[in-house]
């Protein structure tokens, strides 16, 4: 037999068992007591006084007990177990339903989806509640979402809510959603406390269900006055593996690209459950145009996969989407992949030189500025300026989205300040090492701790073995495998794999230092820096290798830095320490480059749950734009950034999808002409596997009581109606108050029909 109290607190309320007591002390009065002849006759027998004095705390007692029967009865004590068997029926219940809205429950292939039966089966729950009862609605998708914020007893509400669910989209998170359902149960008013999953039976959304979950509900379940179960419905009946065809991810080479340059567009087309090859049509969509000249077959192997990619040019600016797409098939929610980029003029770029020599053709950045503005290229793509290093000022930045630093030895303060400022709003960093550069002052001002813009600790020089000839050291063509970068894997004759290179700086990106509290002062740039190892971990974890030489050593190594993004080259832009600048894939190495670093400003392509950001003029406001989510609901953007670098934000992205961002058309103005901004809300696409929830699972998943397997309404109540014990007491507390309290007004009309009054005890008399 267990026992317990659902408003627990409500037992500091048994201090009020005192307050009798005090107005008893407090109401004895001290009477002069006067002698006189006659009174001894009035005197009340001895045996009268006990019995005055027994009814008298009796009746103290009686209104104790009615106060602590009150507080008790307002804690609401439960029971269940030995008696509670006995006289136990069905309790009022709270119930949160938690409903899988992913994208594999608007799979179509009978009459109605999953979805649409775990709405229907939903709704008859709701419909079978009682007088008194609660429910709550989580919706499980990408993000978990209370539809409503609290339990409540307006079935209309809830029904309304289920009806306007958004469509089905992302990946379930049915964990999260069992979470978020406990915590909305564990602060009900009633002592039947369920959460109820409905979902479309696939195991996918299990596949993480480890240990982490289990400990996870055993604590909401012991923390909670009143323990919840939890219930998982099935409304899939088909236990047999689904054929379906699915579109991965896309994959970019570069977010950012400017008119009439080449953009690679990547994915892979997967299959599950097939029994027999077969071929499908892959199609290519900008701005929702389906292009004819970009249509492929392909020849997909039952549960095998091909690689799909397409390159296009854009010849328009603006903000555009591609998407690649296949033939709706029964689960149309994977049989498209989709992208947001965006497209500009020639990319303003301003190089640093280090080596401030009067000859122009002696610069560390005269082949860079060669390759990047050819003079014989009259719409060049990328507008480079050069400045050297000494001047280099705030005034230098102008319009430029990618600060490009050669060989620079250091920097001053300002210049520095100027820098972090520059990346952290949004633009794009990149360094390239060489003989000038004082190392002791970038580790410590630049890599300052692992807290700076600099991706990486240089270490030291170190240069190629004797006889290069017979083993050069050039980039390690496995190395080169993040999107931008790997379209020189293959590489070609005398290209970028043929680079070879004799002197590099050697790298590490977790240093071991001392700790911060060493004697060497942080603002003395000469010195070592003692980063705290923990902080300079976390602040590591962003870093990624884009390319390693052949010995294993860094080649490029980035990171994030703010909104920005930093990318160091452990060698020079120059031909001092490479051959680089004398290879065809020079030019095209340095785009991709800078490409990558400048599409650090405005996250095109994000995550659901993702916000979005985009930068507006100073003279603009937040109330001058609105989100447009994938549904073709209206968003308030909400004003970030700083008055310097303003921007407008959106956390609502549970939805994947497309989002547009508009400026708010001017009175009068053709609201279709608005130049709208895209973004792309991509979701995680391993539900395309439909693989359904066999026995094993079931029993791994119902294994302790962890979940209790149901299949209608029907069930679930009649589980409650035969299994549940559990009864309140509060309603006997107050029948038991009532009878107290009769008890006290006849004690009370006793004691003042009788006339008594309390006498002190006479002192003895001689």
């Amino acid at each position: 037999m267990s026992f317990d109290f659902i408003n627990p607190w409500m037992l500091a309320g048994l201090a009020g068992v005192s307050l009798p007591v005090l107005a008893h002390l407090l109401s004895r009065q001290k009477y002069d007591t006067v002698e006189w002849g006659a009174m001894q006759f009035l005197e009340i027998g001895r045996n009268a006084r006990r019995r005055i004095k027994l009814e008298e705390l009796l009746l103290l007692a009686l209104r104790m007990g009615m106060i602590a029967l009150i507080a008790i009865a307002l804690s609401r004590p439960w029971m269940s177990g030995g008696l509670a068997d006995t006289f136990a029926s069905k309790p009022a219940c709270d119930i949160a339903i938690v409903i899988d809205s992913s994208y594999s429950t608007d799979w179509n292939a009978k009459t109605q989806t999953p979805r649409e039966d775990a709405v229907a089966w939903a709704k008859d729950l709701i419909d079978r509640l009682g007088p008194g009862e609660t429910v709550g609605l989580v919706d499980a998708r990408g993000t978990v979402e209370a539809k409503v914020p609290s339990l409540t007893r307006d079935r209309n509400r809830i029904r309304e809510s289920l009806d306007n669910l958004p469509k089905p989209s992302g990946s379930s998170r049915l964990n999260d959603g069992i979470l978020r359902g406990l915590q909305m149960v564990n602060v009900g008013t009633n002592v039947s406390r369920h959460v109820v999953v409905v979902t479309d039976g696939q195991f996918h959304p299990w596949r993480d269900a480890d240990e982490h979950l289990w400990l996870q509900l055993k604590e909401l379940r012991e923390q909670a006055t009143v323990p919840a179960d939890v219930w998982l419905v099935s409304t899939r009946k088909q236990q047999a593996r689904q054929n379906n065809d699915a579109v991965d991810q896309l994959q970019l080479s570069r977010d950012l690209t400017v008119v009439n340059f080449p953009i690679s567009i990547r994915t892979r087309l997967k299959n599950s459950g097939a029994k027999a090859a077969s071929n499908r049509k892959v199609y290519l969509e900008v701005d929702g145009q389906r292009l004819a000249d970009k249509t492929i077959s392909v020849r997909l192997e039952p549960d095998g996969q091909a690689t799909i990619e397409f390159e296009h040019r854009f010849n328009t600016p603006g903000s555009h989407v591609v998407a690649v797409a296949i033939d709706e098939d029964s689960l149309p929610g994977d049989d498209w992949s989709e992208a947001a980029i965006e497209i500009t003029d020639a990319l303003p770029v301003l190089l640093v030189d280090g080596s401030n020599h009067p000859n122009p053709a002696r610069s560390e950045v005269f082949f860079a500025k060669s390759a990047l503005s050819a003079v014989a290229n009259p719409t060049p793509w990328i507008a480079a300026r050069v400045v050297s290093a000494v001047s280099f000022s705030q005034a230098s930045i102008d319009d430029a989205r990618v600060i490009m630093l050669a060989n620079v030895p250091r920097l001053t303060d300002e210049q520095l300040d100027v820098i972090k400022d520059f990346v952290d709003g949004g633009g794009g960093l990149g360094i390239a090492l060489g003989d000038q550069v004082e190392q002791q002052w970038y580790n410590s001002r630049l890599f300052d701790r692992g807290k700076g813009p600099l991706p990486a600790w240089l270490e030291n020089v170190e240069s190629a073995p004797a006889g290069i000839d017979d083993a050069p050291i050039t980039i390690l063509s496995e190395s080169l495998n993040l999107p931008w970068i790997s379209r020189f894997q293959t590489g070609r004759d005398d290209g970028l794999l043929d680079a070879r290179f004799s002197r590099w700086y050697s790298t590490t990106l977790r240093p071991e230092l001392p700790p911060e509290d060493s004697e060497s002062p942080k603002e003395n740039p000469d010195q070592e820096p003692q980063p705290d190892n923990q902080t300079r971990n976390s602040d590591r974890s962003a870093a990624s290798i884009a390319g390693r030489y052949s010995n294993g050593k860094i080649f490029l190594v980035s990171r994030s830095f703010g909104r920005g993004r930093v990318a160091l080259m452990t060698s020079t832009l120059d031909a001092d320490w490479t051959t680089l600048p004398a290879r065809p894939d020079y030019v095209a190495f340095l785009h991709e480059w800078i490409f990558q670093l400048a599409s650090g400003r405005v996250t095109r392509n994000v995550d659901t749950g993702s916000p979005l950001l985009y930068p507006i003029a100073q003279e603009d406001k937040a109330d001058d734009w609105v989100f447009i989510d994938p549904d073709g609901h209206e968003l308030e953007a909400v004003p970030a950034g700083d008055e310097l670098r303003p921007m407008v934000r959106l956390d609502q992205t549970q939805l994947p999808g497309t989002y547009r961002l508009r400026k708010r058309p001017i009175a009068g103005a053709d609201p279709n002409l608005a130049n709208d901004e895209f973004f792309v809300v991509n979701f995680d696409r391993a539900e395309s596997e439909l693989t359904p929830l066999d026995d094993e699972h079931w029993a791994e998943l119902t294994d302790e009581n962890r979940l209790r397997r149901i299949e209608t309404p029907e069930e679930f109540f009649e589980s409650l109606e035969t299994e549940s014990s559990r009864i309140e007491l509060w309603h006997l507390l107050l029948l038991a108050f009532l009878a107290i309290l009769i008890g006290e007004v006849f004690m009370t009309r006793r004691l003042v029909q009788g006339g008594h009054v309390f006498v002190d005890e006479l002192p003895s008399h001689p």
